[in-house]
């Protein structure tokens, strides 16, 4: 056998990370090999802070020094030997995204190969493939900007108009008098009076208050941003997951904002041009919306030559999620809205879609239904 085609196993000697006492295994590669035992006997220590763990420190060790500053600092695992490390992927069941833009079409890139479908042979053309994207100003809805909902702020959620700002007249969770980032930027700004209640502000004063838009300003000699709250708020809460917000937060969102679809777009997230552009009758907002199973269907009943090669990968995928019981999605549902078995089962359709090839998959606790022909 050559050389380079010896390595057919992960070898590990003397692991003691956590309450590992000197293990030794010899994983064979290429094949599903499973982790079974009683809780605390060591599975996740193995498999998660040894092997895996490694894989990665030896991983950011190939970035510069400047990149390595901005990842988590990685020691080497409690272990004499570990030898044929491949690239390790961890795929768990956490819950996918803080970000609201995120959706089962954009984290698998079924997304991306569509709309290079409908870019070349939707009718009228809506221009690039980039122009089929509501997270780009190109194709997104001007109204909602890619959002799909339109907020109302119920205002007298957000402050006490009977207080001053000093009297803590500012009612959202976090908001604290002496905080710089929040409360005293707006005390200190120079646009407000701080003593005076909310009530008796003058109009311009109100508008700076809720509306004004980014302003530079110099507080103690500190070069700020100061902007209103609403503008603020809807940075810091409404821009996110709703269900990745912290409790706190969330029950102050769900009480103090309504989210409605968006008229100009009907939640669609596209403008015009994108939304008007049809292969058969259909757009890409009615694709993304079709359940997936559906969708794989219609993908199979276009016969252009020109895009036959994207449209082999995409029915790969959409038949991927058939295959793994997902078919009932849609690309278009939130990523924050998929349970811990769902996500985990889309993010395997992300990773093992991939052009990579020789990659250890780690599955946490896969979910009812993984067989080894999925792997």
């Amino acid at each position: 056998m050559h050389p380079a085609n010896s390595h057919g196993l992960i070898r590990v000697h003397g692991a003691r990370e956590n309450n590992l006492k000197n293990v030794s295994v010899e994983i064979p590669k290429r094949q599903l090999t499973v982790f079974t035992g009683v809780s605390g006997s060591g599975k996740s220590s193995l498999v998660f802070a040894t092997i895996a763990a490694e894989s990665q420190r030896l991983i950011n060790e190939t970035y510069s020094a400047f990149l390595q500053g901005f990842m988590p600092s990685l020691s080497r695992p409690d272990v004499d030997l570990l030898e044929g490390l491949t690239t390790a992927i961890v795929v768990d069941q956490e819950r996918m995204g803080a970000n609201s833009r995120s959706t089962v079409g954009t984290a698998t890139d079924a997304n991306a190969l569509l709309r290079i479908v409908f870019s070349r042979l939707g009718a009228p053309s809506a221009g690039p493939a980039f122009h089929y994207s509501f997270n780009l100003p190109a194709g997104a809805c001007p109204r909602c900007e890619g959002m799909g909902t339109v907020t109302d702020i119920d205002l007298t959620q957000l402050f006490d108009d009977s207080k001053s700002l000093a009297e803590g007249a500012i009612t959202i969770p976090g908001y604290k008098v002496d905080s710089w980032w929040t409360v005293r930027i707006f005390t200190e700004s120079g646009f407000l009076d701080p003593n005076k209640p909310i009530r008796d502000y003058t109009e311009t004063e109100l508008h700076d208050f809720l509306y004004k838009e980014p302003t530079k300003v110099k507080v103690n000699g500190v070069n700020l941003t100061y902007e209103g709250l609403v503008p603020k708020v809807q940075k810091s809460f409404l821009q996110k997951d709703k269900e990745a917000l912290q409790p706190q937060i969330r029950v102050f969102v769900e009480r103090a904002v309504t989210f409605t679809a968006c008229p100009e777009c009907g939640g669609t997230r596209l403008n015009e041009a994108a939304r008007s552009s049809r292969i058969g009758g259909i757009n890409i907002a009615d694709a993304c919306a079709m359940q997936i199973s559906d969708l794989a269907e219609w993908v199979g009943g276009i016969t252009e030559p020109s895009v036959a090669p994207l449209l082999a990968t995409l029915r790969q995928t959409l038949d991927s999620f058939v295959e793994i019981g997902l078919g009932y999605l849609s690309l278009a549902r939130p990523s924050g809205t998929l349970s811990g078995g769902e996500a985990q089962r889309t993010k395997m359709i992300r990773h093992l879609g991939s052009s990579l090839t020789d990659v250890s998959y780690i599955f946490d606790e896969p979910t009812v239904g993984l067989h080894p022909h999925d792997i």
